[in-house]
């Protein structure tokens, strides 16, 4: 270990990060480096590598910084201003930074900002749309390209390194914040707690026990697309998975904002009420028989007898499953609109299609926080919001390891590069899931022609399983009209007596 040469790296990644925002819109700007109070917790934080940059100069600048109960990161002393209050290092009559060639990691970032969710384990890379320039150009692909390359620079075990001494860099989330990327090394390494085993007979559930996890699936036919490694472990990331042995069959439990659930019920191949059982009494040992015990994704042949031990079940979100060879064909009255929007985008845009490949991971990230920044900042409600945020990490993961959870998919390219992908992966036979599908929206008709060519490749499928709308009344609408010859119904199962 060599201090000085590490001191050197961290240096060189501070002044090396990517920069977007024009000077000009920087020098007219009248909203950074100034507070409403002296307690703001948007202030910037200070490594004590960084304090050291601005004391070398001047020593006298040591009155600038205060430090944070039990964190090695540093503030600024703000100073009164007019209606407010400022940074020391800001010179009000200029409207510039006094430091400004080493000026911290967190004022290089913005106007982007590094924060967590609601658990304190996720980080996200987002938008603060108070920034003048984002409010103009933030959903530009020039903006979007730029948060992936920014999140990926960060997301490198020298950003690890960097978090660890400045801890306070990650804060907390602001309605104005727009989530753009997800930084998982960072979330993983520096935030994420050790992890101990909650109940003696749980072990962790990793990558590594796909196979296992893949056999007990194919114990028996299913539906629904939480039946498949993807509809699973796509969602490690924004849980902790755990699995155990109970009476001889595989039973999953997800660990999420402090409280346990089974994703699906024991893996068998014939409904196992013992083993139903036994994974209650570790649920209810976990939650101290908090009512967020439950099991999740229960099928027909799943829920009965499940009275007899106390238990109730409720229908869950539905899954629309369509004939393949209806969205491969869209022919007739009731398609016309979606053919009508399917070539016009053949014939206007002519775009190119071929399969998705692991280098396309980036380019597809790109696609998704171009598309999702345009849909955050439509959203009106807290709910899709955070939905668009935990879509950040499932995305990536599906993208990352597609072989590993035996998906296939497509992507579209035309002259301004890749502007859509879709992906999915076989939960039966002859049942195809479709678990991510992406489009550019400024080009009409993208979503229909990629759906329609995605249908069309999949010749040895009957049926076609879009997922669920989330409640979302524009999706469920859309969802609706490429009708559906059925619904995939689950239930989940509660204690009889809670609400």
């Amino acid at each position: 270990m060599n201090p000085a040469a590490d001191s050197e790296k961290i240096t060189a990644f501070i002044e090396k990060t990517p920069q977007i925002v024009p000077e000009s819109w920087c020098l007219n700007c009248r909203i950074c480096c100034r507070f409403p109070d002296t307690e703001g917790v948007q202030t910037p934080a200070w490594s004590r590598q960084e304090v050291g940059w601005a004391l070398q100069e001047r020593p006298e600048r040591q009155g600038w910084f205060q430090s944070t109960s039990g964190s090695p990161s540093l503030t600024p002393r703000l100073k009164s201003c007019g209606n407010g209050f400022q940074c020391p290092a800001f010179e009000a009559e200029a409207n510039r930074c006094s430091i400004y060639p080493v000026r911290p990691l967190d004022c290089r970032l913005y106007p982007f900002v590094l924060t967590r969710d609601a658990s304190g384990e996720k980080v996200f890379l987002a938008m603060d749309l108070k920034c003048p320039y984002l409010e103009a150009q933030g959903n530009s692909r020039e903006v979007s390209d730029y948060a992936l390359r920014l999140s990926r620079y960060l997301d490198s075990p020298l950003g690890s390194e960097y978090l660890k001494a400045n801890p306070q860099l990650v804060g907390p989330a602001f309605p104005e914040y727009v989530p753009v990327a997800c930084v998982a090394a960072i979330a993983n390494e520096a935030v994420r707690p050790s992890v101990t085993r909650p109940h003696p007979a749980l072990r962790p559930l990793t990558l590594s026990e796909a196979g296992l996890v893949q056999e007990a699936l194919r114990l028996r036919p299913h539906l629904n697309s939480r039946y498949t490694l993807a509809g699973l472990l796509g969602w490690m990331d924004l849980m902790r998975l755990w699995w155990a042995r109970l009476e001889g069959e595989l039973c999953l439990f997800a660990e999420q904002g402090g409280g346990f659930f089974m994703p699906l019920p024991p893996l068998a191949a014939h409904p196992n009420l013992k083993a139903v059982e036994a994974s209650w009494e570790i649920l209810r040992a976990l939650n101290q028989d908090s009512a967020v015990s439950r099991i999740e994704a229960l099928e027909f042949s799943s829920v009965k007898g499940l009275d007899t031990l106390g238990l109730k079940t409720e229908r869950s979100e539905l899954e629309y499953l369509y004939r393949r060879e209806d969205l491969a064909g869209l022919r007739g009255d009731r398609y016309r609109r979606q053919r009508w929007a399917a070539n016009r985008c053949a014939r206007e845009l002519t775009p190119r299609v071929r399969p998705f490949e692991a280098k396309d991971l980036q380019a597809c990230l790109s696609a998704y926080t171009h598309w999702a920044i345009g849909r955050h900042q439509a959203a009106d409600r807290p709910y899709p919001k955070a939905l668009l945020r935990d879509g950040l990490f499932f995305h990536r993961r599906l993208l990352m390891d597609a072989a590993s959870f035996g998906l296939t998919g497509l992507v579209a390219e035309a002259d301004r590069g890749l502007v859509a992908y879709t992906l999915g992966g076989w939960v039966s036979k002859e049942t195809f899931v479709v678990f991510l599908e992406i489009a550019d929206r400024s080009l009409p008709g993208l979503n229909a022609f990629l759906f329609r060519e995605l249908s069309r490749g999949l010749e040895n499928c009957r049926f076609v399983n879009a997922m669920g709308d989330s409640g979302l009344p524009n999706l469920a609408q859309n969802k609706i009209s490429y009708r559906p010859c059925g619904m995939v119904w689950t239930e989940t199962a509660m204690c009889r007596t809670w609400s």
